[in-house]
């Protein structure tokens, strides 16, 4: 049986040494490709691009969309300027996100979103995010953990009416490596898991195409072999 091909959404990383500084690559974290195979799909990386055709052909050879997470979203994209806290951003490969969960809706893609991607997702459609969790979010956890990447550090609780609650538990430990987070959930979309102090940890669209999100890393820790992980990616397959 053939298995479905996931386009992983890459990002750019400079070079600051070696023999080529200043050199761009397109990469993903090797946990996305690893984690989709144990899921039981096959992962291609999608290198960042900037004409909307080229956009919807790569999105036209996969059978779904994966949007990995990366650097800090820029926040003139959701009508702010930047605080002091604001993180490293390339508003290119923003853009990139942006183009391609527009084409991947209009193609009727399924789409889920990690980290950055869930982020990127919401503010694509119309949402706002705080752009430092510890200032911004009074008596907050701590959301950027000093632990393996594999360990869960803090808990979420999972609405059951939803795309997170099919294939997983109420409250569960999950890893976290953000300071970002949505703060105004963007129209047509529902929250489906908080953290204990009210952050947002995952949304689903209400509307027909299928596209969901969490915060977490659920790709560092499903390939490790945590078995809640690998089921949450194979419910995320099972929606092609």
């Amino acid at each position: 049986m053939k298995k479905p091909l996931v386009g992983i959404v890459g990002n750019i990383l400079v070079m600051d040494g070696g023999m080529f500084p200043g050199i761009k690559r397109d990469y993903v974290n090797r946990d996305y490709v690893k984690s989709i195979g144990l899921a039981g799909g096959a992962a291609v990386i999608l290198p960042v691009m900037d004409e909307e055709e080229i956009v919807r052909t790569q999105l036209e050879g996969v059978d779904a969309i994966l949007l990995s997470g990366g650097y800090d979203l820029y926040p003139q994209s959701y009508g702010e300027e930047p605080m002091w806290e604001q993180g490293f951003i390339y508003q290119e490969v923003d853009d990139y996100y942006f183009k391609v969960i527009k084409a991947a809706r209009e193609l009727g893609k399924p789409v889920f979103g990690i980290c950055k991607g869930i982020q990127a997702i919401n503010v694509a459609f119309g949402g706002t995010l705080y752009q430092d969790i510890k200032k911004q979010v009074p008596d907050s956890i701590k959301h950027s953990q000093s632990a393996p990447r594999y360990a869960g550090t803090h808990q979420v609780e999972i609405c059951k009416d939803s795309f997170l609650g099919e294939c997983l538990p109420e409250k569960l430990l999950v890893n976290s490596y953000h300071h970002q987070a949505i703060k105004e959930v963007a129209e047509g979309f529902s929250v489906t898991a908080r953290s204990v102090d009210g952050v947002i940890e995952g949304i689903e669209s209400l509307k027909e195409s299928f596209i969901a999100a969490v915060q977490w890393h659920p790709e560092m820790m499903a390939a490790q072999g945590n078995k809640d992980m690998i089921r949450l990616l194979q419910n995320f397959l099972r929606k092609i």
